[in-house]
């Protein structure tokens, strides 16, 4: 899930191509609250990766603070935060100073935290490489375990507590260090010296680390048996790339490395619910439907091999994260449905699905952590970002931490779910609408159409937080923004999940159809309407200003515009031939039927384009495709290239002039 998934508001469908929008009234603009600014949304603190103790007890969590100005170039901090679940003291950081710290995990019995850290503590530093450190109860300082070449990229907690089972990638060889050192380092493709990931294990009582497997594959994912005899993975042939849709789950014996058994070789590259059964009998994994389209189900593995059976198979939602309950009969997780997330009890025997709690946040960094009887989680409301909660048992749903108190200060949108029907099959469609803070019915204003990226879900939640997420912020800044949940997204079940595969299609006739609606119910001025978004919010802007020029201005961030030559620069190939069920070289035309670039002569939209240098998914010469094309066609048009980054924007000063540019661009076509 390409990778992250909430207010209900009352609607009542009309007839086909019509539907209904309630907006709340609007909101009086409140004595010493200000208008959004790209600087504010950088101020969030992000939390993520919520562990529950064994008795219910703490809470341990990662809070990444804010990228700092004057050090534009770092990387956030990151730390470990405990909180009591009773909520009777405030949270706190587990080490003070620590800015490199992640992956909380607790030791069986509750006693110790491991974490992965470059540095021991705010004195010690460390060699740059991620290792496990250990805390104990009643101590200040965490304890250095592991101490391996190249780091520790994941581990687990062994069920008795005495050892602990982790990932290291090989290290090049004295003489490939040499080589490098004398500029003899031509790049082959194939390579013939891959650097696997092998799985190791380290004893808590002296240290000792000892290699586990044999065999080249790559682990993704690793999970303990209740027993502690065997491992189950998840494994790549290679490293590379272009592997990383070929996987399986295997089984493997701890103590000799060899691998027992292969359970399946059809499993989807999501991480988070390889979980097995506290009986020993399952382990869950996400797996891809027989076709193997752009569409994954919670499935469930007999542990010594057989049939694999998909759990929620005809559940109209997108289970995120599952764990077992003590009895092994279900599981508690957390799922999207529609512009919603619930914690839900999923039978693996009859597939019902037993709502425990609403939660109001997204997809993105979703978090659950659970001993059977206390839950933990992220939530949030459309005015402050995540928080921790807790859900005892008979007891309401507390809020345990307000780490972004700021936004108290900031002018916000109104938020609110919109309904419409596609005008060609009546399809029901569900969205977000923001309106401004001033915003008066019957007026007609400016609208930003934002496209959702990958499969992501538009909620009903904060859009604040995030640099490709500018909701709140146009919304601030006077703008009705609409969030279109085109089909394709995930909480809508399996089989509309596979239709994101539809590149363009019919998810743009949803996308038409609810501006049209906007129009229709005098919200959207149809004179001044805007669209943009991020990597697939970046394509669905790039296919939608090349066949219609009802759009006055774009904004196309980390965009494919030209599939054919995706195919052949992306690591992302072999996705789009499983989708397409030929190379591009044996069918061109299903690929350019689906790129923007070949109607590109049609755009009429004064378009800016943002791409990420090193971006390897969507290699920037997407972008520059694009933008000779639009000078080529005689459209106004503007190239902005971020030096270092990928996919996804990190640097401070490149995330704040996205939002910046985004704004400016937008306020020049549309005001």
């Amino acid at each position: 899930m390409m990778s992250g998934y909430l207010l209900l508001v009352a609607t009542v469908l009309l007839s086909a191509g019509t539907a209904s929008v309630r907006v709340k009234a609007p909101n009086a603009i409140i004595q010493n609250r200000h208008i959004i600014t790209p600087e504010d949304v950088l101020t969030i603190r992000e939390l993520y990766d919520v562990k529950l103790s064994p008795d219910g007890k703490q809470i341990a969590f990662v809070v990444s603070e804010p990228n700092d100005p004057n050090k534009p170039r770092e990387p956030r901090a990151s730390n470990i935060w405990i909180v009591p679940t009773d909520g009777r003291e405030p949270p706190r950081p587990l080490i003070i100073g620590l800015k490199s710290a992640d992956t909380p995990s607790w030791s069986p019995d509750g006693h110790t935290l491991a974490f992965l850290s470059d540095r021991g503590d705010a004195d010690a530093l460390g060699d740059g490489t991620s290792q496990i450190y250990l805390w104990r109860d009643g101590e200040k300082k965490a304890s250095k375990l592991s101490n391996v070449p190249g780091g520790v990229d994941q581990y687990q907690w062994s069920p008795d507590g005495k050892m602990i089972a982790f990932t290291g990638r090989d290290q090049s060889s004295a003489e490939e260090l040499a080589q490098k050192a004398a500029g003899n380092d031509a790049m082959v493709r194939p390579e013939s010296r891959l650097k696997f990931s092998r799985l190791w294990t380290v004893n808590l009582s002296d240290g000792k680390t000892v290699p586990v497997t044999k065999e080249n594959f790559e682990i993704v994912e690793l999970a303990w048996s209740p027993r502690g005899d065997e491992l189950a993975l998840i494994v790549a042939p290679t490293p590379r790339d272009e592997d990383a849709y070929n996987l399986s789950v295997v089984i493997l014996n701890r103590s000799t490395g060899e691998v027992r058994r292969t359970l399946t070789r059809n499993v989807v590259p999501i991480t988070g619910v390889l979980r097995w059964s506290p009986d020993g009998r399952w382990i869950t994994f996400y797996e891809f439907p027989p076709t193997k389209e752009s569409n994954n189900w919670l499935s469930i593995a007999p542990a010594q091999g057989g049939e694999i059976r998909p759990l929620f198979k005809a559940y109209k939602g997108s289970v995120l994260k599952a764990e077992w309950s003590p009895d092994s009969k279900s599981l508690v997780g957390l799922s999207v449905e529609g512009t919603s997330e619930v914690i839900a009890r999923f039978d693996i025997e009859t597939g019902a699905v037993q709502t425990i709690v609403d939660v109001t946040r997204s997809q993105w960094g979703a978090s659950l952590s659970t001993n059977g009887e206390t839950i933990t989680y992220l939530a949030q409301t459309p005015e402050s970002a995540d928080d921790i909660w807790a859900l005892e048992k008979n007891r309401r749903p507390r809020q345990l931490t307000d780490f972004n108190p700021q936004t108290k200060s900031w002018l916000f949108g109104k938020v609110s779910e919109v309904v419409w029907k596609n005008s060609r099959d009546g399809l029901v469609r569900r969205g977000v609408l923001i309106t401004p803070p001033d915003y008066k019915q019957g007026n007609l204003y400016p609208v930003v159409v934002n496209t959702h990226p990958g499969d992501t879900a538009w909620w009903t939640g904060f859009h604040s937080s995030r640099w490709w997420d500018w909701g709140q912020l146009l919304a601030s800044n006077g703008y009705v923004v609409f969030l279109p949940n085109t089909r394709g997204v995930t909480g809508e079940g399996g089989a509309m999940h596979a239709t994101i595969d539809d590149w363009g299609g019919m998810a743009f006739q949803d996308l038409v159809d609810g501006v049209d609606y906007l129009i229709a119910q005098k919200i959207a001025d149809p004179n001044r309407l805007g669209i943009g978004g991020w990597s697939n919010g970046g394509f669905m802007t790039e296919f939608a200003i090349t066949h219609t020029n009802r759009f006055r201005a774009a904004v196309a961030e980390a965009g494919h515009s030209d599939f054919f030559s995706l195919y052949g620069t992306s690591y992302l190939r072999d996705s789009l031939r499983r989708t397409s069920r030929q190379s591009p070289y044996d069918n061109r035309e299903w690929y350019d039927q689906r790129s923007p670039i070949t109607s590109i002569k049609n755009c009429r939209t004064p378009t800016l384009l943002l791409h990420g240098e090193n971006d390897a998914g969507v290699p920037v010469s997407q972008a520059y495709e694009f933008y000779t094309g639009l000078k080529d066609a005689g459209v106004e048009a503007e190239l902005v290239i971020y030096p270092r980054e990928r996919h996804n924007i990190q640097e401070y000063s490149h995330r704040l002039d996205v939002q910046k540019r985004m704004l400016a661009w937008f306020n020049h076509h549309l005001k």
